[in-house]
């Protein structure tokens, strides 16, 4: 039993060492590259036989005949499991100066929370916002733009699609999902086809009167940690003005 353990602990080591690699590389990662950048105490034969292990159940893939492999969309969801609600949140410090800025209309609030997300985070950053009717607002769209899977035109279609011809479904999602913890989709938990190779992170804030619910939509290789840390700080702020605001 204790062997099966250890088995199965080193092939979660190795598979999260695959998905943060593959998340800063975007290419296929080797059992060489493995040995090398995380000084691991097997040998190159071992961790193939690991891979190959993780590939037959699904959680990595070929990539044409390259000799490495790549996450699929089982392995980053089992990967976000682990993304605990606030543990990580400590790296990032943000200080939304709304008063300063002395705002006097709700759409100017929701811009410059926008920016401040996808500026943060390096992803689109997405604001849905409900008192007596909803509306949802989204910024960054360069940002994923700039993520090597949309180099091709037949996602970028369907991103602007989804984004143009389906927002009312997604603001729909995004207060479904509305809540003071962290929701992560991948993949197709978001609900659309069309950017099911991409990954969606919610939180929010509801109040008696209102509520907001923020999101950041980026690829499925998006750094989750990094993702989630944003936009915990943003929602946390803009928690802290809406308590001075309305409390």
């Amino acid at each position: 039993m204790a062997k099966y353990i250890d088995a199965e602990e080193r092939e979660s080591e190795i598979l999260n060492f695959i998905i943060k690699s593959y998340i800063e590389e975007s290419k296929p990662i080797s059992s060489n590259y493995l040995c090398e950048r995380y000084n691991l105490p097997y040998s190159s034969a071992t961790i193939r036989n690991i891979m190959e292990s993780l590939e037959k159940k699904g959680f990595l893939s070929h990539i044409h005949t390259s000799s490495g492999r790549v996450p699929t969309k089982k392995a980053f969801k089992k990967y976000t499991e682990n993304i605990k609600n606030e543990d990580f949140i400590k790296d990032y410090k943000v200080s939304l100066d709304f008063y300063s800025q002395q705002f006097l209309e709700l759409e100017n609030y929701i811009n410059y929370i926008l920016d401040a997300l996808s500026n943060l985070s390096g992803y689109t950053s997405l604001v849905a916002f409900e008192r007596q009717e909803a509306h949802l607002f989204f910024k960054g769209i360069r940002f994923i733009l700039e993520q090597p899977e949309f180099e091709d035109i037949h996602r970028i279609r369907n991103l602007f699609y989804t984004l143009e011809v389906k927002i009312s479904q997604l603001q729909e999602i995004l207060f479904r999902y509305l809540d003071e913890k962290l929701t992560i989709l991948v993949g197709d938990e978001i609900g659309f086809e069309e950017i099911s190779d991409c990954s969606l992170l919610v939180s929010g804030i509801r109040a008696e009167d209102f509520a907001f619910a923020l999101a950041l939509l980026g690829p499925m290789r998006m750094n989750y940690y990094k993702a989630a840390s944003c936009l915990y700080a943003i929602k946390n702020e803009l928690k802290k003005i809406i308590e001075n605001f309305y409390g």
